[in-house]
């Protein structure tokens, strides 16, 4: 005999043995099994997990398990009327699937007709208007006083103007220059009148004139000049000519013409001293 069947035949004696053990047939007791075990416990009815309720709230849950259990028997009855209802629409006249048919077209308008209308695309907008023209307006030999309030209204409308200060000579003025001190001009103005001067005052408001021999203001340089001639020829020898200068302003700006009449509007003389200027 091999070795192989020996170890076979050792294999298959050492499995029955303990299948033997297993059921018992050697004198022990067989395993227990589950069935056997729960038999074996006592009162296990009493038995909870640390997670169900109290033994008060038993009878709780029983009648929540009653009410439970009458639901579903509600719920059949609903069912079984619910069912009966169903089935009796197929009781219907012929003339219903035609009533029908007539609501379905009827509901179908009314959709279409609540189906919102596109909107007609805006038409494009008209061109701007074309700007209206502007021009270069000036005003001249204006005031102060005339000068302030024509450029607050052309600053009002938005205009943009310019102002220019012009002095020009309103008179010519034959004179003896100031002498510094009252006393210093009444000396010299005796002096004059010995040498037979008799038109001539001394001025005395303050300011680079005063205490200056005033002895002809002349409109025109040509008589000043006359008169100092004369004068010269008394013996005068400190009078002279001098330019008495006045004061105006100008005001340029590019605008229309409606602008340039409102920012006239209020102020006197304006219209009257407004001409056209080449433009810049």
């Amino acid at each position: 005999m091999s070795t192989h069947r020996i170890l076979i035949i050792i294999l298959l004696a050492l499995n029955a043995i303990a299948f033997t053990g297993v059921q018992g047939w050697l004198g022990g007791a067989p395993p227990r099994t589950e069935p056997e075990r729960f038999a074996q416990q006592l009162d296990p009815e009493r038995i909870r997990l640390a997670s169900d309720p109290p033994a008060s709230a038993a009878p709780e849950a029983g009648a929540a398990t009653d009410t439970a259990s009458s639901q579903p028997e509600e719920q059949t009855s609903a069912a079984a009327e619910t069912g009966s209802a169903e089935t009796a629409p197929s009781a219907m006249p012929p003339d219903s699937g035609a009533e029908a048919g007539s609501a379905g077209t009827a509901a179908a308008g009314t959709a279409a007709a609540e189906a919102p209308v596109p909107e007609t695309p805006p038409a494009p907008q008209a061109a701007a208007a074309a700007p209206v023209p502007t021009s270069c307006v000036a005003w001249s030999e204006l005031s102060e006083a005339q000068a302030d309030a024509l450029m607050r209204r052309l600053r009002g409308s938005g205009a943009s103007a310019e102002r220019s200060k012009i002095e020009t000579p309103s008179s010519w003025w034959v004179r003896i220059p100031p002498q510094g001190s009252r006393e210093r001009a009444e000396e010299q103005a005796q002096a004059l009148r010995a040498l037979g001067v008799r038109d001539l005052f001394i001025v005395q408001e303050r300011g680079p004139a005063q205490y200056a021999i005033s002895l002809g203001v002349f409109k025109t340089e040509p008589r000043a000049r006359q008169m100092l001639t004369e004068l010269r020829a008394q013996g005068v020898r400190n009078a002279g000519v001098e330019p008495r200068m006045s004061t105006a302003y100008r005001i340029q700006a590019q605008l229309t013409a409606d602008v340039a009449r409102e920012a006239e509007r209020g102020v006197r003389g304006l219209a009257s001293r407004r001409t056209t200027c080449a433009q810049r």
